[in-house]
């Protein structure tokens, strides 16, 4: 029977593939305008979302000669994934979950595209389509945590490095009080948004650079700390505003300013992280 199907696949792949998308598109609905939702909200850390799957079809596009080169060969293999995929869909809808729900049309684009074109473009997509998960939100729950956490560590380095100048500052869970204000750190300002569109764009970066796994590991990685510090240094440089000119100045328009520009701190960095791993890797090369 899997041969038979595998046998009609092979004469009409695209075809095949065309009416599966649109199946999905069916099915996954309630996840995808779940997803838009959260993209699309107010103060969302997941506004990048909507770019994720225009990547991940500009990267397919750019190995369009490797894919048409590969070979078309039906892989069993790919029934695997997509049964898992369906089983944890099957879970996620009758519990409602669509955070499971993502990760579920993920297995199942994977198996049906290991079923139907085989390991060769698999292998020539599997990056793209694993590019995805950036483009599921991570459940209301967990990034309240996450959060939190990031935001009384943000706070207790930013009284560190203000101490260091001499200004008086003591942390008070996410509250910095100085001797003429007091600021509070809030969830926009935890940086758990920036590192998650850092790690986003480390990936892309490791990718795109063709960088061996080992680095484009380590490139990825980097993206936290790079976050992290840049996030503190915002913390620190709003404090300082508002240490010499007033608490007042140090909200609306500079904080949200300040946003922008340490961002663009972060992608500067990341940047030349990117450049000192890729250089460590063609050492690594010629060594070898």
């Amino acid at each position: 029977m899997v041969c038979e199907m595998s046998e009609a696949i092979q004469e009409k792949p695209y075809l095949v593939a065309t009416a599966v998308v649109a199946l999905l598109a069916i099915v996954y609905y309630p996840t995808f305008a779940w997803m838009a939702d959260r993209w699309m909200a107010r103060d969302s850390y997941y506004s990048h979302g909507l770019l994720i799957p225009l990547v991940t079809a500009f990267l397919i596009w750019q190995r369009r000669e490797q894919i048409a080169a590969a070979e078309v060969r039906s892989s069993a293999w790919g029934l695997a994934w997509l049964g898992l995929g369906v089983l944890l869909q099957l879970a996620s809808a009758f519990w409602r979950i669509y955070f499971t729900s993502g990760f579920s049309m993920l297995f199942v684009i994977l198996g049906l595209v290991l079923f139907v074109f085989g390991r060769g473009i698999t292998r020539q997509v599997l990056f793209p389509l694993v590019f995805l998960v950036f483009m599921i939100p991570l459940p209301m729950s967990v990034i309240a945590d996450v959060s939190l956490k990031l935001k009384l560590l943000a706070a207790y380095c930013a009284v560190k490095v203000i101490s260091l100048g001499g200004i008086i500052a003591v942390q008070e869970g996410s509250m910095i009080h100085l001797t003429n204000c007091t600021m509070t750190v809030g969830d926009v300002c935890s940086g758990l948004r920036s590192i998650i569109s850092l790690l986003a764009l480390g990936a892309v970066f490791g990718y795109v650079r063709g960088l061996r796994w080992p680095y484009h590991l380590a490139l990825f990685i980097s993206s936290v700390p790079i976050a992290l510090c840049a996030n503190i240094a915002r913390i620190v440089g709003l404090c300082l505003v508002a240490y010499f000119q007033g608490a007042e100045r140090a909200t609306g328009v500079v904080h949200d300013i300040s946003g922008f520009l340490v961002f663009a701190v972060a992608l500067v960095m990341l940047l030349g992280m990117e450049k000192v791993i890729a250089a460590e890797s063609r050492c690594g090369v010629k060594n070898a």
